[in-house]
């Protein structure tokens, strides 16, 4: 059974298996904003061993991007961070345009918003693993599956560290 999310993009016609590893409740949250927002890189560590047992077939692992202004800000893009501790060929073959960041966005925004990724490199034929840390939407992983389903990509999957409830 699909869960009413699943559901939803399934009914777009765009399903991408996800899994995340978590649910973001409050001890997550509390995570995410020392992780994210403050830098604090080190807690990572905590969910190493979690994200070395991931098991999802993939050629290359592809963290999702920062746009150059909020990498600027952050000085890091956490999604990469995730994905290195990951066992697997990381390859940063998309880009993100510059724009609101989705924090600032209601769902119905996030939803309606323009897709802002580029694929950079070539991906035909290749089976990806889309890392992000949360899911809150999924607009984030469908948009950047779609982008590179359009540029050849054979099979696509995510993995994200948690998801909103």
């Amino acid at each position: 059974m699909l869960c009413s999310d699943c559901q939803n993009w399934s009914d777009r016609n765009q399903r991408l298996v996800t899994h995340p590893l978590f649910l973001y409740q409050s001890h997550a949250k509390t995570f995410m904003k020392r992780y994210k927002f403050l830098g604090d890189t080190a807690l990572l560590d905590v969910f190493k061993p979690e994200l070395k047992k991931v098991k999802v077939k993939q050629d290359w692992i592809v963290p999702i991007p920062l746009s150059p202004a909020r990498l600027r800000e952050r000085r890091f893009n956490q999604a990469e961070l995730i994905a290195r501790m990951m066992r697997g060929r990381v390859r940063l073959v998309l880009e993100r345009a510059d724009g609101v960041a989705l924090s600032h966005l209601t769902r119905n925004e996030r939803l309606e918003r323009d897709n802002p990724y580029q694929v950079i490199q070539p991906v035909t034929g290749k089976s990806i693993l889309l890392v992000d840390d949360v899911y809150t939407t999924g607009i984030t992983l469908h948009q950047a599956a779609s982008r590179l389903y359009e540029a050849g990509a054979k099979e696509i999957s995510a993995v994200t560290l948690f998801r909103s409830v």
